[in-house]
């Protein structure tokens, strides 16, 4: 990317006020709407819960306050026939009509963890954009929950359409113009069959463009994936638009919306890569789970509790034998001698172009299906046997955390990232492409994720602001692995690719990272009512700084001890000041709505509740409910979410699966001001001003 050019921001029109007035779609005040369904079932339950979206005023959380009340009568034969049912009697909850109702159709069950049911709005075959709905289901079979909305007056305004004005292929050279600020000829693009890799399932059409490479333009990484979408404008209004995604060397991943009528003009835009800088390779303790290190000198949680200067000593590795975590799913066939799998491809991107090209290199079998690279930390990290080494231990950390969370829910259905989906159900063709040693940067690590059916790309950084010590890598840093993969996994399971686009969004997103990072590396002889736990800290040592092993890169560690982090709700707002006393990083700063600021306070509070459980059920148990509870909540959080509809995702999971914990969690957010009367800032909000703070359960 020219050093001069400044990327382009996310941009929704649905939710900018400048762009529904100009379309004359601008929402009329808020003043906390009930639809007619809302009062019907409302009259029926008695306590019903609804939460609406502060712009489209239209719910997009649904449940009950009784512990487990369902939503629907009795269950039908199976869940989507229950869940199909729900929608259609009480589609006016959304305020649609009989013809809108009838367009929401059941995309896939997922089974595993908390049961849930994937609905999308369409009609007449085309797909409402940002329609994605998840419907949570009970022991009893009853729908208890539905995260997202769906549009009113979809169906009239598909069936009222006019033709289209803009190609498919207008529509690329646009928002390639938008992302790049070069032109390209729409003429050079054409319709191609899927690639190998790219997802023949869906609604998607594949198109590459025929203008050769050194033209002056940057090239395209991928094929571009479109497909046609009613975009809603407020106001029952909608226009016809092409959802697409763009992958172009020297810029990161970008997603687009265009108007397919009048001029071409961009609906949304959405910048798929998540940066973070963290750094740890996975070493491992061999514990029944094959649990990888923090990295090659694990530090956490911090020995003395305080910043002193620690610096942990390197351990040795371990050579573990392992198939997979899951019976029947093996990461490798029989015959591999790299490390590409039906999850994972893993490989050192050391030279243009972006992507797997000659002159990269895969991790290669040293043996009989035997990858024993040993790491030797008095070299630098590009050292040919180093790369080798890292690049098996970031394959390892894929397909690990690939399993775990396939155990918690987010399978093939949920559309988790995968080569071939044995049960046939999601989209295959989009394993995890983790590009070790990327020649792109260094110390640094981003996560690129489309939507379901197209792989992302995690790429990871060497560390160089280490010297004068040898170079070190974030490839097997599982600290810093599993952050990226946090960001993959909770971008698929909000909104597919397009729900964390407002700033409490992206802010839970780096949240979620962080506490994937610091609960998973977590062992049981960990302290965890007082200790410090970084989110980082083998890769953060510089000249200049060396409480790496405290701090990592985030203000405080993390800690159940409010004497180590004292972050509450309030402090994601701009302009509150942090408390004083405990110390925090010398260098950090920012304002608090910056997304890894703001995103403290989430993975504090999550740390708050896994904490709680520890105490009750002990590690193992602790983390595997814990796990459930996170996928199954991010799949009841909806698109454009806040901070307490995240954690109401969290409670109805709790709810279906074991309600014995609600007490637990409830004292966990509480603990940090997330409590039973928490009030987030407007979904819209940049400064995330607005905070009302709750430290009550009830």
């Amino acid at each position: 990317m020219p050093a001069d050019r400044a990327l382009p921001e996310d941009f929704h029109a649905l939710y900018d006020a400048g762009a529904r007035s100009a379309r004359g779609t601008a929402p009329s005040a808020f003043s906390a709407p009930v639809s007619p369904g809302h009062l019907r079932l409302a009259g029926q339950l008695g306590d019903l819960e609804a939460d609406y979206d502060q712009v489209t005023q239209l719910p997009h959380r649904i449940t009950r306050r009784a512990p487990a009340g369902g939503l629907s009568g009795e269950a039908s034969a199976s869940a989507e026939e229950t869940v199909q049912r729900f929608v259609t009697e009480h589609g006016d909850l959304w305020r649609l009509s009989e013809a809108d109702a009838q367009g929401v159709e059941v995309v896939s069950v997922s089974g595993r963890g908390l049961r849930t049911v994937q609905l999308v709005q369409r009609a007449e075959g085309v797909e409402v954009f940002n329609s994605e709905a998840t419907a949570a289901i009970g022991p009893d079979g009853a729908v208890v929950s539905v995260a997202g909305q769906f549009f009113p007056g979809a169906a009239e305004a598909r069936s009222a359409r006019t033709a289209t004005t803009t190609s498919a292929e207008e529509a690329i050279a646009l928002a390639a113009y938008d992302l790049t600020g070069v032109e390209y000829d729409s003429t050079a693009f054409s319709e191609v069959s899927a690639e190998t890799g790219d997802s023949a399932g869906g609604s998607y059409r594949f198109y590459r463009s025929a203008e050769p490479a050194g033209g002056g333009r940057p090239a395209f990484e991928r094929t571009v994936r479109v497909k046609d979408v009613l975009f809603p404008l407020g106001e029952q209004q909608f226009a016809p638009g092409y959802y697409l995604e763009l992958w172009i060397e020297g810029f990161p991943a970008f997603s687009y919306v265009i108007d397919a009528l009048g001029e071409p003009e961009v609906l949304f835009r959405k910048n798929l890569r998540a940066d973070a800088a963290f750094t740890y390779r996975v070493f491992n303790t061999g514990d029944a789970l094959f649990r990888p290190e923090d990295g090659p000198a694990p530090g956490s949680p911090h020995p003395t509790g305080q910043p002193d200067g620690f610096q942990a000593a390197t351990i040795p590795e371990q050579l573990v034998t392992l198939e997979s975590l899951l019976p029947g799913a093996p990461w490798l066939p029989e015959d591999a001698t790299t490390t590409r799998g039906n999850n994972c491809i893993a490989y050192a991107d050391l030279r243009t172009p972006n992507g797997h090209s000659p002159g990269d290199v895969e991790g290669r079998t040293t043996g009989p299906r035997t990858f024993d690279h040993p790491y030797d930390s008095t070299r630098p990290a590009s050292d040919p046997a180093n790369v080798q080494a890292s690049l098996v231990g970031m394959f390892f950390h894929v397909n690990w955390l690939h399993d775990r969370w396939y155990e918690a829910g987010f399978d093939e259905a949920a559309g988790n990232a995968q080569q071939h989906n044995p049960g046939g159900a999601g989209l295959g063709g989009d394993p995890i492409l983790a590009e070790g040693h990327d020649f792109s940067g260094t110390d640094n690590a981003n996560m690129q994720t489309p939507a379901d059916g197209a792989s992302p790309r995690m790429q990871m950084y060497e560390f160089v602001g280490v010297a004068p010590l040898p170079s070190r890598t974030s490839n097997f840093d599982a600290l810093i692995t599993y952050h990226e993969l946090g960001h993959y996994i909770t971008n698929r399971l909000v909104g597919n690719a397009s729900g964390l686009a407002n700033q409490q969004g992206r802010a839970l997103g780096e949240g979620w990272g962080d506490f994937f990072a610091i609960s998973m590396t977590s062992q049981a002889s960990d302290d965890f009512p007082t200790g410090a736990f970084p989110a980082g800290g083998w890769t953060d040592l510089t000249p200049t700084f060396t409480d790496n092993y405290y701090f990592s890169i985030r203000r405080f560690p993390y800690s159940a001890d409010l004497g180590k982090n004292p972050l509450t709700f309030k402090h994601i707002s701009n302009g509150v000041v942090l408390p004083a006393g405990p110390p925090h990083h010398p260098h950090g700063g920012g304002p608090n709505s910056a997304v890894h600021n703001a995103g403290e306070v989430w993975c504090a509070a999550l740390w708050e509740i896994f904490v709680n459980l520890v105490a009750h059920h002990g590690h193992v148990e602790a983390e595997r409910r814990m796990l459930e509870y996170v996928v199954g909540g991010l799949k009841l959080t909806p698109s454009m979410p806040t901070f307490t509809l995240a954690r109401d995702g969290i409670i109805t999971a709790v709810t279906v699966l074991h309600p014995e914990d609600l007490p637990g969690v409830w004292r966990g957010f509480a603990k940090r001001g997330m409590g039973a009367g928490a009030v987030s800032p407007p979904s819209t909000s940049a400064s995330l001003a607005g905070v009302v703070e709750s430290f009550t359960t009830t």
